[in-house]
């Protein structure tokens, strides 16, 4: 096996992205926040949603500056949306996963802290 090449490392993801998201086979929890269906919300739902899925992208291609400021953002909305009376647990959630995120970049973990985003996605797509 001397001429045997090892694959890029992002063949595999790269070919998922093309496949569309199948409603039978593996669990699809930990997917990108862009192969997640977001659900609609208030403007200020999406702006948050956007902010995180902008801060997933900046991980994936190593712009840890874009994606720490992205994620200041992200808090910061949260935050204010909880200071102004939203009490839903979700925020909570939300604002633990931004900070687990934070503590995988530290490390420079992109997986498990893309991981800990699409969490953080999934807590403010959730109605409350």
């Amino acid at each position: 096996m001397a001429n045997a090449r090892p694959q890029h490392p992002y063949l595999d993801l790269f070919a998922l992205a093309l496949v569309p998201r199948s409603a039978h086979g593996g669990d699809h929890s930990k997917d990108p926040p862009h192969l997640l269906p977001l659900t609609g919300g208030t403007p200020e739902a999406q702006a948050v949603l956007d902010l995180l899925s902008g801060a997933d992208q900046d991980i994936r291609l190593d712009h840890e500056r874009a994606a720490a400021i992205n994620l200041d953002l992200a808090e910061t909305r949260i935050r204010m949306a909880i200071s102004h009376g939203d009490t839903a647990p979700s925020l909570q959630t939300a604002l633990e996963r931004i900070a687990q995120a934070r503590e995988e970049m530290a490390k420079h973990d992109s997986r498990r802290a893309c991981a800990a985003l699409a969490d953080a996605l999934r807590a403010v797509a959730t109605p409350h």
